[in-house]
């Protein structure tokens, strides 16, 4: 997928740190799958991605749900030990936290296209709009969670969850008695 190459390598040059951590795998492969896509790069010697010929060797694979790649996305990693690293596992590590560190440069890509002034408004827009979809994201969550608790409670509290497993432990110990009494009372007969 020349597509993916191209993308992650611009966001790569955006992000020159990345590239130096890249280097020292230079000639090794890795496909990252994402279902329903799947990829297969090679590390060039400048540290960027080609696309890997069809025969090529997998050195190391890095798989992901969808819904986890979205939450890694979204919420800057969270949700990265949901990835399944496979093979040459200092190569999957090595590109895994560079993906994860990578950060898009939207206001200088929206400069090129509308200019400066109104790339930097765009950019502050939306990022005035994520922050308040998220609150609110949040804030909804809080109140479905409290009607779930206290209303219409589908979800136990920790403390009813502790009183049953205390409640558990005791009629366990109880009935352990019960069955050495009875034991002890047939062995008397």
């Amino acid at each position: 997928m020349r597509l993916t190459a191209d993308a992650l390598n611009h966001l790569l040059r955006q992000n020159t740190w990345a590239a130096e951590k890249l280097r020292m795998h230079a000639g090794k492969t890795i496909r990252i799958a994402v279902p329903p896509f799947t990829s297969t790069l090679t590390v060039d010697g400048n540290g960027e991605f080609l696309s890997a010929a069809a025969a090529s060797p997998i050195d190391a694979e890095i798989q992901l749900s969808a819904g986890a790649a979205l939450r890694m996305l979204l919420q800057n990693g969270a949700a990265s030990h949901a990835a399944m690293l496979q093979g040459d596992m200092e190569l999957a590590t090595s590109v895994g936290k560079v993906l994860q560190g990578l950060r898009w440069d939207l206001e200088e890509d929206l400069s090129r296209v509308v200019g400066d002034i109104p790339a930097h408004q765009l950019t502050q827009t939306g990022s005035h709009i994520r922050q308040e979809l998220g609150r609110k994201a949040s804030s909804l969550a809080g109140m479905f969670a409290e009607y779930w608790l206290e209303e219409q409670p589908l979800i136990a509290k920790k403390r009813h969850l502790d009183q049953f497993s205390r409640d558990v432990d005791t009629l366990r110990d109880d009935a352990e008695r019960v069955t050495k009494r009875l034991e002890a009372l047939e062995q008397k007969r």
